[in-house]
């Protein structure tokens, strides 16, 4: 079917139900009076069909569903539709899961807008099986649900660019709400903006993740609870968790925290460096890290301010502390743009200013992309440079 460039598009009907898997949040989906739509041209733009996959810009020969607006959910199940691109579409006013993506590998979701909807905006479900799926450049607010869920057997699933505000507003089926929340390894969450994540309960967090990859470039806001978790209720096999140059601040909750409590397959390695990060009455960094005595823990070159006063910057169970190297921490402005406004690019005579000098392993772009120089490095997510 692939040499054919069919997509296969499965348009619910009935209200879904569903079960839970094994592990706490993940969602086994059990469905029922499905209709199978061959893919044909919505005229109506209705939602009730994908759209032409021959046309187009498909410079690539990747079938595609494009410019279209779903009201329905739209499932991607099968490897015939490996390498799929659904790009420019709209989901929009459901009541049910706006994107489901089951068995496929390669799918790329790009440029599309999720919104106002009462269930999660795109899940990788659980129970399911994805390699390298791509989630760039969408809009996705005011969603009861998850932004952007994927449970463990979903690998390589890169997050970038995206812009998730006001998601997580409820708890769907017992599932505590966060911005993106990936179950499966070897991840890359890079470049987004995650702004007013969570339920007024206190529950959800900007990124969830459970197992090992890269979060970098992130801007993460006015959440209800953490900026970044980790929780370790899934196989980590021993990897690494990075997290670099990422902006979080006025969340409830921690800056970052990190539940490390798996013994048979954690974390090899978490790497905390190069973070721009406020709490106003937390902890900056927490680590619950008493049953990971295995994991190695390094934080270095951020900036962590503690507005509330308190001088406890990273709370750390003793048994397994943070190697900690160069973080500059105060309580207020250490010479940014604009502190009242959460500008945080240094300015001249910043604190900040060849702060990291001497650290050697740093990223070699900041935020921005701007270079970094073992010779005048800067601490925190921004060079001044």
């Amino acid at each position: 079917m692939r040499n054919k460039s069919r997509v296969i598009a499965v348009m619910m009907i009935l209200t879904m139900w569903f079960s839970f898997a094994s592990c706490d949040d993940e969602l086994v989906e059990e469905q029922d009076s499905t209709e199978v739509v061959e893919p044909i041209v919505d005229e109506n733009n209705d939602g009730t069909t994908v759209a032409d996959t021959t046309g187009g810009t498909n410079t690539e020969n990747r079938p595609i569903i494009e410019n279209q607006t779903f009201n329905k959910t739209l499932i991607i199940d099968g490897h015939e539709n490996d390498s799929l691109i659904i790009r420019n579409c709209t989901f929009e006013n459901m009541s049910d899961i706006a994107l489901l993506i089951k068995t496929v590998d390669h799918v790329i979701i790009r440029d599309c807008i999720f919104r106002n909807l009462q269930s999660h905006a795109i899940f990788l479900q659980a129970g399911q099986s994805s390699d390298d799926i791509l989630i760039e450049g969408n809009e996705i607010y005011n969603v009861s649900g998850i932004g952007i869920f994927a449970g463990e057997d979903h690998i390589n699933t890169k997050c970038l660019g995206n812009i998730i505000n006001e998601v997580g507003l409820v708890n769907i089926d017992g599932h505590t709400p966060h911005g993106i929340y990936l179950c499966g390894k070897n991840f890359m969450i890079e470049g987004n903006t995650i702004s007013k994540c969570g339920s007024e309960d206190g529950k959800g967090v900007g990124i969830s993740v459970r197992s090992y990859g890269t979060i970098s470039k992130n801007k993460i806001y006015d959440g209800k609870a953490s900026g970044i978790s980790f929780s370790s209720d899934h196989s980590a096999f021993y990897g690494t968790l990075l997290i670099e140059n990422n902006v979080i601040f006025d969340n409830f909750e921690n800056a970052i925290s990190l539940y490390m409590s798996n013994e048979d397959s954690p974390l090899g390695k978490v790497t905390v460096r190069f973070n721009t990060l406020l709490s106003g009455n937390k902890p900056v960094i927490y680590a619950n890290t008493w049953k990971s005595m295995e994991s190695e823990l390094e934080s270095l070159g951020n900036i962590l301010i503690r507005t509330d006063g308190d001088i406890n910057y990273v709370d750390v169970s003793t048994s397994n502390p943070f190697i900690e190297s160069q973080n500059l921490v105060s309580s207020g402005d250490l010479g940014f743009s604009d502190f009242t406004d959460r500008d945080f690019h240094l300015i001249s005579g910043s604190k900040a200013l060849n702060f990291a000098v001497g650290i050697l392993d740093f990223p070699r772009k900041d935020m921005e992309d701007k270079n970094r120089s073992s010779s005048d490095l800067d601490a925190g997510a921004y060079e001044a440079k």
